[in-house]
């Protein structure tokens, strides 16, 4: 009979440690997880500002050269050893900051899983899509390599160059050409309809990630879009491929396609 007490006092002990265990194992993985979700979460809320307020403004001067169909870049020199227009170097500017603050994101958040947090994982697919080979304005290398020429180190913190500054270093160094010149190139021949909605199209995308990620618009301000000077073949890849693969959350796609075309087959 002693021995039998003696056995369950041992039993009940094992198992009470056991269930401490266990229970001890649960709340460090959750703890961990809290604690990677909250680093998710200061991320995203130190580095998107930044990364939204340079697609804002991409997004503003985009808005005004469509209205005049881009034509202030009509007769410009891609090969001029002096960027003399400004709209054209505006333009490679703004796209140059946003790709250099895509790429603070892409190289700060190494160790970090930023699709622990929403507007993480959203911004991640707008990446993705707007880095996808049918709406990229130029190959990925291309688009790194300008965005780290924007970059500079300020106490140990990456940071953009200005406007000035980025205009002088691409004058000044002609080596560096090979890295601007595919940028360049379509920038200059925006006499095409094909280069010109190729521009439109990555403008709306961008413009659907800043109402998105932004939807009060604390940060960025609140656009018209341009859905008139979208091609029937632009406003179809935005509907079906962009909208309907890439970013099935995007709830208004109404303001970058337009209003549905009225019309059809009559009755008899």
């Amino acid at each position: 009979m002693a021995d039998f007490e003696w056995f369950k006092m041992v039993t009940v002990a094992l198992g009470s440690g056991l269930t401490v265990k266990l229970l001890d194992i649960w709340y460090q993985e959750v703890r961990r997880r809290s604690d990677r979700s909250q680093s998710a979460q200061h991320f995203v809320d130190e580095h998107l500002d930044p990364l939204l307020k340079s697609a804002d403004e991409l997004v503003g001067k985009l808005r005004s050269l469509a209205d005049e169909d881009f034509k202030s870049l009509y007769d410009v020199n891609p090969l001029s050893e002096r960027i003399e227009d400004h709209d054209f170097s505006s333009l490679l500017f703004l796209l140059a900051k946003l790709w250099a603050n895509i790429e603070i994101f892409r190289i700060e958040g190494l160790s970090v899983t930023i699709a622990k947090d929403d507007r993480g994982r959203r911004l991640q697919s707008f990446l993705d899509c707007i880095e996808s080979r049918r709406i990229r304005i130029v190959d990925r290398m291309s688009q790194r390599a300008v965005g780290e020429l924007m970059l500079s180190r300020h106490n140990g913190a990456l940071e953009t160059i200005p406007f000035i500054e980025f205009v002088r270093l691409i004058e000044s160094k002609p080596e560096l050409n090979r890295w601007v010149a595919p940028v360049t190139h379509i920038l200059s021949r925006t006499r095409h309809t094909s280069e010109r909605q190729r521009l439109l199209q990555y403008g709306s995308v961008i413009h659907a990630m800043i109402d998105t990620l932004d939807p009060e618009h604390q940060v960025t301000r609140k656009r018209p879009s341009y859905p008139n000077k979208l091609s029937k073949d632009t406003r179809r890849d935005l509907k079906y491929r962009v909208f309907g693969e890439y970013l099935k959350f995007v709830s208004d796609t109404g303001k970058y396609l337009g209003p549905p075309k009225r019309g059809g087959p009559k009755k008899g």
